[in-house]
């Protein structure tokens, strides 16, 4: 047998995973979170419906809600520490793709500086984040486009996360996990669609397929028995 190289009993797809951030990896989508104390509460109330219909884009609801936050950097951060919270599972879904050489990105329309502090306070500070920014002072906060580049979507009109995926997909089979309004472009793109709350019940509206979660727990039990993740060698 020296010399004969063992052959693994099965073999692992490669799958490229983009997960939202606010109300996916978090709890509560630390937007609100903070519009509601550092903002005019009940704000988001008023403008969803416009949102959801396409009247107003993402971008534009983000301009209106973040035009009435007047707080420091530190404090945002505290806030959305304290009331966000996480989703259980998500270290180990990471975990999950790391040991099994899948990537694992956060999309986000969200802000990095927020983000970052999460995943660091998870231990991942290390993963991809592609997501916009802001600048919170007690003056006010000025939100930076950042990593939305690229042509404008074709379904939305924006320059989306659909975008973004297609810049970072190669040939894995491609997971998205997500659960509101700025998921549904992008989710279109996978082969297999993890979906909750608002993304969900558009999802269902339009008649895709999709598969409910509440926890990355769920994720990862349908990901180790999927037969399109792992073949038989």
């Amino acid at each position: 047998m020296d010399g004969i190289p063992l052959v693994p009993s099965c073999v692992v797809a490669p799958l490229l995973i983009a997960v939202d951030f606010d109300g996916t990896i978090t709890l509560r989508d630390t937007l609100h979170v903070i519009v509601d104390a550092h903002g005019r509460p009940g704000l988001w109330d008023q403008i969803e419906p416009a949102l959801r219909s396409g009247e107003m884009t993402v971008e534009e609801a983000m301009q209106t809600q973040f035009a009435t936050v007047t707080a420091a950097h530190d404090d945002v951060v505290a806030l959305v520490r304290e009331q966000a919270g996480t989703r259980p599972g998500f270290a180990d879904l990471v975990a999950f793709a790391e040991a099994g050489g899948h990537r694992l990105v956060v999309m986000s329309a969200g802000f990095r500086c927020v983000i970052d502090e999460v995943l660091g306070d998870l231990g991942l500070r290390h993963l991809e984040v592609v997501a916009n920014d802001a600048i919170f002072t007690t003056g006010g906060c000025t939100l930076v486009w950042g990593d939305h580049r690229g042509d404008t979507c074709e379904i939305c009109g924006r320059r989306c996360k659909r975008h973004a995926i297609r810049e970072r997909h190669a040939d894995e089979r491609l997971i998205y996990v997500g659960d509101g309004i700025s998921d549904r472009c992008a989710s279109l793109l996978a082969d297999q669609i993890f979906a909750r709350d608002g993304l969900a019940e558009w999802l269902v509206q339009e008649d895709v397929p999709f598969v409910p979660y509440e926890d990355f727990h769920d994720v990862i039990r349908v990901l180790r028995t999927d037969p399109a993740v792992v073949e038989a060698a």
